[in-house]
């Protein structure tokens, strides 16, 4: 069994995000600097996921200059 990563996870969040409201499949803040939502909604939960994604991001920075 594999260990569990936050990355890969938030991953299969957003590809089906995109498969789900038939979205061209990008970065999420890419998405969000071209306006690739078609949607008030969409676009919020983009802004969220990007928000979310830079705590993970900082929090395993974190994580690597301790050890």
């Amino acid at each position: 069994m594999s260990k569990f990563d936050l990355f890969d996870y938030m991953g299969v969040i957003l590809h089906h995000f995109y498969s789900t409201n038939e979205l061209e499949h990008l970065c999420a803040l890419d998405s969000l600097a071209v306006g690739n939502y078609k949607n008030y909604k969409q676009y919020l939960f983009l802004k969220r996921f990007c928000n979310v994604w830079e705590r993970v991001e900082e929090r395993e920075s974190k994580k690597w200059r301790k050890a």
